[in-house]
């Protein structure tokens, strides 16, 4: 007799996982999948002793930066009231704008000259993130710039997080006084969704392979009143390999950590249409939750341009109201730059970033296959 296969939907339980596996006349699944809806990758960050983490102080705004180059004479007559006029159209627009009809943010890398300031930059031991070069201590990875690492807050040695030390003394990102400011709240992925695929799981104790897809969606997720992604949503997965991207993983104690592997996936900017999101080298170190998502730590190399896209996207207003030095802040990632090393040049054009992964349980189609949301006393033992 011929060999025979069938579909069979297996572990239909209310709460529990909806996975679609193809089997043989012997019943065993070939493999197991399960879905979610990406909601989230928000910069990691770590908020220690300002007086140790930033003795330095703040880094410039635009208003501070350019009375910085001004004569002590001029200073102190532009901040008299009657010329404040004067001074605003100085430092918001003279300062801001240059030939051409460039701007400070939009065109950062032209005014990113030898004269420009750095920002002042984290002066700490301690930062967020993950090891992602695995270089000993004092010693340069391959295909990386000689840099110097953080240890975790929670004491792991060797963290690379080259954009946390340019921007972490600087209020757009560190915030007024507690939390964090506007521009750390990182990637959300309610206006254009994305989905999660863990395929080919045995056990979410402990698996020595898995393949975990991140794709892009045709479909924007279910959100609540708050804007917040209702868990079980459906969505389809976009049928563009651009935006198909495969990491090959395994599973300890619980805990899913994938190998190094480069992801892009569309994404607006700011509200702007046609972006990209790209993190190279990006790799997770996440487990399930009690809620069936995801929930823990990716590591990437951001290309500079790409990891300052909303200021230059928001363009002249970032700089004018919101009072981002955006070309310091280029110019800061530039020098600090430690991933993607040009063999030729010896320049490194990306820069290694910690980033805070969030995934709800969802149901994802993928080329008409079913993946549903975690769930059973199985997984429910992984959580513990």
């Amino acid at each position: 007799m011929g060999r025979t296969f069938r579909l069979r939907t297996l572990g239909m339980a209310a709460g529990g996982a909806l996975v679609i596996a193809l089997t043989t006349g012997a019943d065993k699944p070939r493999e197991e999948a399960y879905g979610f809806v990406l909601t989230s990758m928000q910069m990691s960050f770590y908020r220690g002793d300002e007086k140790i983490d930033c003795p330095e102080g703040r880094s410039n705004t635009v208003r501070e930066a350019f009375l910085a180059t001004q004569s002590a004479t001029e200073r102190e007559r532009l901040l008299k009231p009657e010329n404040s006029v004067e001074f605003e159209r100085k430092y918001k627009e003279d300062f801001v704008n240059g030939p051409g009809s460039r701007n400070l943010c939009t065109d950062s890398a032209y005014f990113d000259t030898p004269d420009r300031a750095l920002q002042k930059t984290v002066q700490s031991k301690v930062g967020p993130g993950l090891d992602l070069d695995g270089a000993a201590p004092g010693q340069t990875a391959p295909g990386t710039c000689a840099h110097e690492s953080f240890t975790s807050p929670t004491g792991e040695p060797g963290v690379d997080n080259q954009f946390f030390r340019a921007v972490a003394c600087n209020t757009a990102w560190r915030g007024a006084s507690t939390g964090i400011g506007d521009f750390a709240a990182g990637f959300r992925f309610a206006d254009r969704g994305a989905v999660v695929l863990v395929r080919d799981v045995q056990s979410w104790a402990n698996d020595p392979h898995v393949e975990v897809i991140i794709a892009a969606s045709s479909d924007k997720p279910t959100l609540d009143a708050e804007q917040n992604t209702v868990p079980g949503s459906s969505l389809n997965v976009l049928d563009n390999p651009r935006y198909r991207n495969v990491l090959n993983g395994r599973i300890e104690d619980g805990v899913l950590t994938t190998e190094p592997a480069n992801l892009v996936l569309p994404y607006n900017w700011v509200g702007a249409s046609g972006g990209e999101l790209v993190l190279n080298h990006i790799r997770l170190k996440v487990r399930l939750t009690p809620e069936r998502g995801l929930r823990g730590q990716a590591g990437a190399y951001q290309p500079i341009d790409n990891a300052i896209a909303v200021p230059h996207v928001g363009g002249p207003g970032v700089a004018s109201v919101a009072g981002l030095e955006c070309a310091s802040v280029r110019k800061t990632l530039r020098v600090l730059a430690d991933g993607d090393r040009d063999p030729k040049t010896g320049q490194c054009g990306s820069v290694s970033i910690g980033l805070n992964f969030e995934a709800a349980p969802a149901f994802v189609f993928d080329k008409g296959v079913l993946a549903g949301a975690p769930g059973g006393g199985g997984i429910r033992q992984a959580q513990k």
